[in-house]
This record gives C-alpha cells, structure tokens and sequence, in this order.
C-alpha cells in the first residue's frame, strides 16, 4: 500500500506542475446488501459500506495523467481500505500514444458473456456482479484510421480476487521472462467493427497441482488468439467473438448475441460456449438483458438473467435506477441465483448471495 501512496503522490504532483488543464470529480456512495429467502438466515445484512472515489484528469500539450483513487469503510468489519482504482500517465507522438500505469480495458464487444476479454483479472468473490480488475502495465497505441493498434507489456501480474482457500497457491516469480504480453487491432468500418487479439501471459486463476497432502495452487500459462465483429444491421447490431486457447482444456470458446436499441428500450441476448478438448464436451450458456428508460431517462428499468445450459443454473436480476437530480441517483436490485434440477452449477453454488441490494451515490 505504501507504494500505491507513493504512485499516487507523485503522479498528483506531477499533474499540478506539467499540466495546462486540470479538472477534478468526486462520487460518495451508500451500499448494502441483505440476503432474502431461500437463503438460510434471511433478512441479514451481508454488506454495508461507504465509499469515497476522487477522479482527477489533467492536460498538457502532448501528456495527460488520469487518478481514480479513493477509499471504502466496510460497516460489517469496522474497517477503512484505501482504494487506487487507475493512476496512469499519457504521452502523445503523432499518432502514437504511450500510457504507463494501472489501468483497465475491453478486448471484445459482447455484453454478458466474452471469449476473448482476458486483458484484465476479475473479482470472484462475486460472480454476479463480476468487476474487473485494473493491470500495471505500458500500453503503446497507433491511430492509423480507420486502422488502430495496441501493444501491451504486463511486466507484473496481477491475479484474480478469489473466495479464501485452504491450500498454498504460488505466483509466478516477478521477473522480466514472466511478463505478460498483448496486442490487439482494430478495424473500424463502415461495415462493422472488426478486431483481433493476441495475449501470452498466465491464468488469473490458479488450478491446482501435486498430491494430497502437498496440494497447492499455481497460475498456469495462457495463450489466447482470437477476433471479434460488431455489425450493425437497421436498429440491431449483430456481435460474435471467438478465441483459441491451445493451452487449456476448454481449447475454443465463443459468442454470439444481439444488440436491439429503439427510443428508451435496450435489448441484448447473447449465447456462450466452450469446447473441452479431453471430454469431448460442448458447455454452453445464454444470457439476456432489458432495460427501460422512462421520465426523461430520470427512471430506468432493468432485467437481466443467465443460465447455463447443461444443468440449467442460472442467475435473475432485476433492477431500478432513480435520478433525482444531476448529482443525487439511487438504485435497487434483487438478485436470485437458482440451482439445477440434477445438480447446483455454478450460479446455482452461489445461491447464499440471493439478495435485495440498495444504493445511494451522490457525484461531484
């Protein structure tokens, strides 16, 4: 955490004295949680936290620095936790770009399910809501439209947030051979967007090796070659994504969806699957997602739902967004999670996080 501080520091610093522009946000937000029925010990608070988020954007001639920081109070553990979500620094050369620092991205265009977004790790400890998480990395971009490149280098790495686990897990060694390298090229055109990836780094999730009782966990490598397509057709725009992964098991995963957007109404339907090269097994998912907008866009309506097609688990979400004012908006979301008939899945696993969420944010 010192060394978070230490980044943060010097990349506020170095804003305020290179920079011709400087703009600052905030956001405080109220959350909870309370788990419902079929939940056993129902009506209980799971969560309960504050949290504070600063953003800061500066601009020079040829730089720009960008800081999203913060910091949470957990209700339920009487504890502060600094947060550092993003802290990176821009510099620009013609129609190169170089951006060093923790950052985030988006490899793919799927909504609900992707095959090929591996660039960032996620938080686990909740499946359903599924964060990213950001990466240290150096990212070198070149705009030549309607053509875009960018190159990745991870030289640390940065794992998955997983549920606590009882044996030891061992991260790769922080040494320059472990660095984890992407590449990504986009076309835009008046067709559709067109896009293809390479990435060779590790699993952010760790398997687990040896024997009983010298288990433990290790992060396996990962390669991954894949391409996406958005095209739009009238008011839908048709998505698919598939990516090759010759080290896994699950050796090709892909996606195909919808995306249907008319006035206030949103509508995206998506199918998954992956190919499991020892089982000779085709696993498969479909999602889908509604939203509605209503008084002006101040209301906003939303359904969500997955299920996963072999045992039939899934998950249910339902939600409504208020406005109040620009600054002032307040949300509410039930969230079900239900097993399958012959055995739980993995949404249905999870069904103790079946739960009523509500949350206040007031930004600035």
């Amino acid at each position: 955490m010192k060394k978070a501080i230490l980044i943060l520091v010097v990349v506020l610093l170095a804003s305020m004295a290179w920079a011709a522009d400087v703009s600052f946000s905030g956001e405080t937000s109220f959350s909870s949680s309370i788990s419902v029925p079929p939940v056993d010990d129902a009506w209980k608070f799971t969560k309960a936290d504050v949290k504070q988020r600063f953003e800061l954007d500066a601009y020079g001639d040829d730089t720009s620095f960008h800081l999203d920081a913060g910091f949470g109070y957990d209700a339920l553990e009487n504890t502060l936790n600094p947060v550092l979500t993003e802290v990176y620094a821009d510099f620009f050369l013609g129609k190169a770009a170089f951006r060093f620092g923790r950052q985030k991205a988006t490899w793919g265009d799927a909504e609900i399910l992707s095959a090929v977004d591996v660039i960032n790790p996620s938080d686990l400890t909740n499946p359903i809501e599924g964060e990213k998480l950001a990466i240290d990395a150096l990212k070198v971009s070149y705009d030549a439209f309607p053509f875009a490149f960018d190159l990745y280098w991870i030289p640390l790495f940065t794992p998955s947030k997983i549920p606590p686990v009882l044996i030891p897990i061992i991260k790769p060694e922080t040494k320059l051979e472990n660095s984890e390298v992407g590449a990504k090229a986009s076309a835009y055109t008046s067709v559709g967007d067109f896009a293809l990836y390479g990435y060779y780094g590790w699993e952010d999730v760790p398997s687990v090796h040896g024997e009983y009782p010298a288990l433990h966990g290790e992060y396996d490598r990962l390669v991954m070659l894949g391409a996406s397509a958005a095209v739009p057709v009238g008011e839908v725009t048709l998505k698919a994504e598939a990516g090759w992964y010759p080290k896994r098991d699950k050796v090709v995963a892909a996606s195909a969806g919808v995306e249907w957007m008319k006035d206030d109404f949103t509508l995206i339907g998506e199918i998954y699957g992956d190919w499991d090269k020892n089982e000779e097994k085709l696993s498969s998912q479909v999602g889908a997602s509604f939203g509605y907008d209503l008084l002006d866009g101040d209301l906003e309506l939303s359904v969500s739902g997955i299920v996963e097609l072999g045992d039939f688990d899934g998950a249910v979400m339902a939600g409504v967004d208020y406005s109040f004012t620009d600054e002032l908006k307040a949300s509410a979301q039930v969230v079900y999670l239900f097993e399958g008939p012959d055995a739980p899945g993995t949404y249905g696993s999870c069904k103790n996080l079946d739960c009523v969420k509500l949350k206040a944010v007031y930004s600035y």
